[in-house]
């Protein structure tokens, strides 16, 4: 029996709550997914003014003084070569982080399961799945990667459960009578009145399923579900095998955020204005030097100039003593 809901679908997410265990619940389509997308603005261009030097005043003993001026292009080119590299590495991440709209921000820990993988996860009531054995099979990943075992339930229509409330109360006492450990995550879809409607999907934490699937971890398992369950190019079986599989390579990878990012070029672009501080420094202290250097022999080699007015001056004296 095919699945409903093939060629059309939408979501809405409720939440639910035990003493022992957390469960919620969920309607394919009526979520809006997050997004990797995101954008900037161009800053204001750069100029840069070149000012052209006064002209040289005559110094002592006839010998003209260079006038040392500094030239902000060599800054500003650094400054500009800074911008061009942060826009390339944002532009980067965000082109890698486009292959995917569901992001998670949250570093977690593979789950000690005492208990081996059970291949006997899957109950149909709904003939939906294609083949269990396959399924059941391809699940494994999901619990090699996160250390916690999914059980997948299809539920036949119920018309004694008639409210999302109903339906979350009955995945936590179907867990509690059924399940005999707290390191399992039960995924129970109640099939519609009408079975061409896509009907109520609940969810349920074992009590130490919790540090790995926490809300957020939830929320991406929710948004593979409706990116998929509507997918008529996909069997039942690709469905849950794509979204288990999605949702744990996910979970337990941190994604690199636009804040991650902007971190990234911050340190590097930190790095890089200190290190051509330093080197900027250093030339102009040696372009200095230089020049000093050259003005003191050049003042050696300067002969005295008898029309100075300097050592006319000090003549005149000389002479009046």
């Amino acid at each position: 029996m095919p699945r409903p809901g093939t060629s059309s679908g939408g979501h809405r997410s409720s939440g639910g709550h035990s003493s022992s265990r957390v469960g919620g619940g969920h309607h394919v389509g009526r979520s809006s997914r997050p997004t990797g997308s995101s954008s900037f603005n161009r800053g204001s261009s750069m100029h840069h003014y070149h000012h052209t030097p006064p002209p040289p005043r005559r110094g002592y003993y006839g010998y003209r003084r260079n006038v040392y001026t500094s030239s902000s292009s060599g800054l500003g080119t650094l400054i500009a070569c800074l911008i061009v590299f942060a826009v390339v590495i944002f532009s980067f991440f965000m082109i890698a982080s486009d292959d995917s709209d569901v992001t998670s921000t949250i570093n977690r820990e593979k789950i000690e399961n005492p208990i081996p993988y059970d291949n006997n996860c899957i109950k149909d009531e709904l003939g939906y799945v294609e083949n269990t054995s396959k399924l059941s099979k391809n699940l494994k990943n999901f619990y090699n990667k996160t250390g916690i075992q999914p059980y997948i339930y299809l539920k036949s229509y119920d018309e004694t459960l008639t409210s999302d409330s109903q339906k979350d109360n009955y995945a936590q006492n179907w867990y509690e009578q059924n399940i005999d450990n707290e390191d399992t995550f039960l995924f129970v879809y109640y099939e519609d009145q009408d079975p061409n409607e896509i009907g109520y999907m609940a969810y349920v934490n074992g009590k130490q399923v919790t540090s790995v699937m926490d809300s957020e971890a939830v929320n991406i398992f929710w948004n593979y579900i409706d990116r998929y369950w509507t997918d008529d190019s996909l069997s039942t079986v690709e469905v849950f095998t794509k979204t288990f599989n999605s949702t744990a390579n996910t979970i337990m990878e941190k994604s690199t955020t636009s804040n991650d990012i902007i971190k990234i070029i911050c340190i590097i672009v930190g790095i890089i204005i200190v290190i051509g501080g330093i080197i900027y420094i250093l030339r102009m202290k040696f372009k200095r030097d230089k020049e000093k250097a050259k003005e003191t022999i050049e003042i050696l080699k300067t002969p005295l100039d008898k029309s100075d007015e300097l050592r006319d001056k000090y003549l005149n004296e000389e002479g009046k003593d």
